[in-house]
């Protein structure tokens, strides 16, 4: 197995002040402890397991998109992306290509590239938020030569999750929530280390469909 990939929160204030940002739903705010039994080892991966038990697949992916540190969130995407069913569209591979280039090589000129891409693709395909989100994990979401602006720390969680509900969405009704449940399982593997980028290129996976 490969090491995690997921954040280590210091304690729980620190990652309630985290998921105030992901817009968990009312049901899932009850269902998540407010002392330090929110995390395990400084991890909120079981609390979005627990979320999915409970039948919150959304809110679960909203919590595992702020578990996983900011390069394996954009990871997430990225694989949600590339296992679509009938693949991304020709159109879609630029900014796929551009957000798993970042995630191989996190230099800031190529979470540029991403941002561009991002712009010419939308955000109406998982493609087009793959690059949104490797952007939003490079080091700076200001302009190249100005001072740097340090992106918000659960930017990419957020577009992970918005994602993964997006992929599941464009399949038919029936199939949407083992569709989920199935991007889920992949996020929890990258958490866990077990689907790395280091492999990526050398490893055949199968899809999540």
């Amino acid at each position: 197995m490969s090491d995690t990939q997921y954040e280590i929160y210091p304690d729980a204030e620190a990652a309630r002040t985290r998921l105030a940002s992901a817009d968990l739903g009312p049901e899932a705010a009850l269902a998540l402890p407010t002392d330090e039994t929110l995390l395990d080892n400084g991890s909120l991966v079981p609390a979005a397991r627990r979320l999915l038990a409970q039948g919150l697949a959304e809110d679960a992916a909203k919590v595992l998109g702020q578990a996983l540190t900011r390069r394996a969130a954009a990871w997430w995407v990225c694989r949600i992306a590339r296992d679509e069913p009938d693949g991304p569209a020709a159109r879609e591979m630029p900014a796929l290509e551009a957000a798993e280039s970042w995630v191989r090589t996190p230099e800031q000129w190529r979470a540029y590239a991403a941002q561009a891409s991002s712009e010419e693709a939308g955000l109406t395909s998982p493609s087009g938020c793959a690059a949104l989100a490797a952007f939003l994990a490079g080091d700076a979401i200001s302009p190249p030569n100005v001072p740097v602006v340090a992106p918000p720390a659960h930017g990419p969680g957020i577009v992970a999750a918005a994602a993964a509900v997006l992929a599941a969405e464009r399949r038919r009704p029936a199939e949407a929530e083992a569709r989920l449940a199935a991007i889920l399982a992949l996020g929890f593997a990258i958490a866990a280390g077990d689907d790395s980028w280091d492999e990526a290129a050398l490893t055949s996976r199968q899809g999540v469909s």
